[in-house]
């Protein structure tokens, strides 16, 4: 993480108690005569006592040494306040420059996902406004078993029971199928892209086959499109989820990974021969993300920023407040929600911990209306917010469920300006 808000510098107290004015004007008043006594006992007795030197010595002396020493107290005292303003307007100068570096956000060049095979039903519309729903259904591989689940049926697909290569291959083929349909949507976004910034890819596959056989799925489909040369990152990074943004903000500032990224999360489930989980779903989802920096100097259209995400306990309001602040709004101007595996108990905390902090829009649950997409669940969320941004709904926020943890992160439409031409 970037910023560890414990670890700033806190501004000192205002609270420094003046000198009493009562107390030191006594003060004064007890050291001038007691140096008028002092100066008329001292005096010696062959002096004459009506000249100059006598009433210098018993006037300026006794009242200028007692008005330094009262001033010398107000002086510590307006030192010690004049240090502790300088002090917090240090302060607040270096926690701004912190701040305003790690809430730079990341440009979203584009975004797609697909959860059916029916362009109507992966509208962002229906489940944001609940049309559509995670039905129970019979499943293939136990004919009459039911089971409540969402499956992607694809043109030419088997839909009756089989062995487990059969399985395999129509994982194959769906993976095939969903890498085309999100890069078919990407193409022009892609293209867009500058030739001096870099492109690397982020495949996050659950289906069943190797890292190897899906990064070959990946550059046929690639290839295919005649697209731009891109990497493909290693298998040993290839977990890319939602919080994998705050490390790569993080080295974004260091002048690190300045490089555009596409994230793309494939969710499958055994169907031909196996049941699929309750409650889950398949889809996919991808994103094109550009660094704020390479995105104003290349004047690249935007859709929307994707502000630093944050992760936090569910039942403390501490990240969701964490991440408002890193999209420079007020929690009541989030006007959207996005929200996925986090139970109806979970929720509950999430909601009061939310309504505390004045956050009181309902986000749309996907666990509820689409199922669970595993792996591809974190950026169907993003993508759903993403493609759903409108001038009524121009600020939402994402939720993510992590175990006992949840990861938050908002998105703000582009400005006219910024946005790609229809």
């Amino acid at each position: 993480m970037a910023v560890d808000f414990s670890l700033l510098p806190s501004e000192a107290s205002a609270q420094i108690s003046a000198p009493s004015r009562r107390v030191w004007i006594v003060a004064f008043l007890v050291m001038a005569m007691t140096g008028m006594l002092v100066v008329l006992v001292a005096w010696p007795q062959g002096m004459p006592t009506q000249t100059w030197k006598f009433w210098t010595t018993f006037v300026v002396f006794p009242l200028g040494i007692s008005a330094w020493t009262v001033l010398r107290r107000y002086s510590v005292f307006e030192g010690r306040k004049l240090d502790a303003e300088l002090s917090n307007e240090a302060v607040k100068a270096f926690n701004a420059r912190v701040f305003e570096a790690a809430s730079i956000p990341l440009a979203v060049l584009g975004a797609a996902h697909r959860f059916s095979s029916n362009p109507d039903e992966n509208a962002p519309e229906r489940i944001d406004k609940a049309t559509l729903s995670l039905e129970t259904r019979g499943s293939i591989a136990v004919v009459g078993e039911p089971v409540k689940a969402r499956w992607l049926v694809i043109p030419g697909m088997r839909t009756t029971p089989g062995s487990g290569e059969d399985d395999r291959n129509r994982r194959r083929d769906v993976t095939t199928w969903l890498f085309g349909e999100l890069l078919d949507e990407l193409v022009p976004r892609i293209q867009q892209l500058p030739a001096q910034v870099d492109l690397v890819i982020r495949l996050s596959v659950s289906n069943g086959l190797t890292q190897q056989e899906n990064e070959a799925l990946w550059q046929d489909c690639w290839y295919a499109r005649s697209l731009r040369k891109a990497e493909v990152m290693p298998t040993a990074e290839s977990r890319f989820d939602l919080i994998s943004l705050d490390k790569w903000l993080d080295e974004i500032l260091a002048n690190t990974s300045l490089h555009a990224t596409l994230a793309v999360a494939v969710q499958l489930h055994p169907l031909l021969s196996g049941i699929p989980p309750t409650g889950s779903a398949e889809a996919g989802a991808a994103l094109l993300l550009v660094p704020e920096e390479l995105a104003s100097r290349y004047r690249t259209p935007r859709m929307a920023s994707l502000h630093r995400p944050v992760r936090g306990r569910l039942d403390q309001p501490d990240a969701l407040s964490h991440a408002v602040k890193w999209g420079g709004l007020a929690a009541n101007q989030i006007a959207g929600g996005w929200l996925t595996n986090i139970d109806s108990a979970r929720a509950g905390a999430l909601q009061e911990s939310s309504r505390k902090l004045g956050l009181t829009v309902r986000p749309a649950d996907l666990d509820q209306t689409v199922g669970f997409a595993g792996t591809a669940a974190p950026w169907l969320a993003v993508a759903c917010a993403a493609s759903s941004l409108s001038s009524d709904r121009a600020e939402q926020v994402v939720l993510v469920g992590e175990n006992s943890h949840f990861d938050c992160a908002v998105l703000k439409r582009a400005r006219l300006e910024e946005a790609p031409s229809k």
